[in-house]
């Protein structure tokens, strides 16, 4: 969770390893669901998905079996369509 929030906070891209596929993303949102599981809500831009390629992916943290910060790969802000107030983390611990 360390690395996540460090991310969102440096604006730092990360590479994640989700349901056995590797993705890079842009972390903007980690926290808490009503239901209690964590989540990290990121903007993929490269690697492998099973669902509708690259765009908005939330994930459940306890699913991701590897996180790495992208050494010098950073991103300048948040994506104008992320949406602050997540409909899913209703406590955040971190958010670009």
């Amino acid at each position: 969770m360390k690395t996540i929030i460090d991310a969102i906070k440096n604006k730092q891209m990360l590479v994640v390893v989700y349901k056995g596929l590797p993705r890079i993303i842009e972390p903007h949102i980690v926290g808490t669901a009503a239901n209690g599981n964590e989540y990290v809500r990121g903007f993929q831009t490269g690697g492998t998905s099973c669902t509708d390629g690259y765009g908005w992916k939330i994930m459940n943290t306890e699913k991701i079996q590897m996180v790495s910060l992208l050494p010098n790969q950073f991103f300048p802000n948040a994506r104008k369509d992320f949406t602050r107030n997540d409909p899913l983390i209703t406590t955040a611990y971190a958010t670009v």
